[in-house]
């Protein structure tokens, strides 16, 4: 799937609600880029921390969905909410409308399911009201975003490796916290022999170990083909005699006898890449590069 100039850029709400008329710099971005945008039913709702009900979330996510004039959909902010809506969403029409989905952070849950129930792949790194918000992306996000809708490859070189070796699969994963909450849903996709990327934000240490820990007793680091850790932004102990967020990586690193990569530029600071999930990737060594 390849955008156009010209092409109707759809914004959904899945999550929490959003500050009135934080959409117009987004929509300027984007009409300047030579798109046309429009937005849910729900884009402006409010309902105690969510964007509307559920059922008005799913409902608006599928009109754009079954909208033939929509070519693309973008997340307008993560906060919570996403997986509410999982099992609200008619999966069937998805498959037969597939289009170009961009999230991150909590829409985690919603492009996992995507994947696992529609067979559609999607862009984790992008929401439109947080890094739009000045009119402007940043370098890596516009770079690495506007290159995925041209169908360019690509390759991030000199990461931290933690494990040598060589792997291939399709990627999946996101924000860990997410990630975790799907286990044992069907709503999680198959992780055997897939390429597992995780970040997440604001979680003390002891928490990512706790769900690092959940992933190696559902034996999801077994199935892998291989680990790549983004950043843990903010991720820091109360006490610090509980260590850091680093140091449980590293030990996490220890029992995972697959390739495993860190310090990607993927997580909640000001920059980052936009990466494909359920599109295949390789590792190798220190490199991360997508596969034809």
């Amino acid at each position: 799937m390849v955008l156009q100039k010209g092409d109707v850029i759809g914004i959904c709400a899945p999550s929490s609600w959003l500050e009135t008329e934080s959409l117009e710099k987004p929509v300027s971005y984007f009409e300047s880029k030579g798109y046309r945008v429009k937005f849910s039913e729900n884009i402006y709702s409010k309902e105690r921390f969510l964007a509307g009900s559920d059922e008005a979330r799913a409902d608006a996510l599928m009109k754009l969905f079954a909208d033939d004039e929509v070519k693309a959909i973008f997340t307008a902010r993560g906060g919570y909410g996403s997986a509410r809506i999982l099992d609200l969403l008619d999966y069937d029409i998805i498959r037969q409308n597939k289009k170009i989905f961009v999230g991150f952070s909590d829409s985690t849950a919603l492009q996992l399911a995507l994947l696992a129930r529609a067979g559609l792949p999607s862009f984790t790194g992008m929401t439109v009201c947080n890094d739009l918000k000045t009119g402007q992306l940043s370098p890596l996000i516009e770079e690495s975003l506007w290159n995925f809708f041209q169908d360019k490859p690509f390759s991030i070189n000199n990461l931290t490796c933690l494990k040598k070796g060589k792997a291939e699969g399709i990627l999946i994963g996101g924000c860990l916290s997410l990630v975790v909450s799907l286990l044992g849903t069907p709503y999680m996709p198959d992780v055997e022999g897939a390429v597992l990327l995780l970040e997440d934000v604001k979680e003390e240490p002891y928490k990512i170990d706790r769900m690092l820990t959940q992933l190696k007793l559902a034996g999801v680091f077994e199935k892998v083909s291989g680990v790549i850790f983004g950043q843990f932004k903010d991720c820091t102990a109360k006490d610090s005699t509980d260590g850091t967020v680093e140091q449980v990586i590293k030990e996490t690193a220890s029992y995972i006898n697959k390739p495993v990569i860190s310090d990607i530029k993927y997580g909640h600071g000001a920059d980052r890449y936009v990466l494909p999930i359920g599109k295949k990737v390789a590792i190798d060594t220190d490199v991360i590069y997508s596969c034809h």
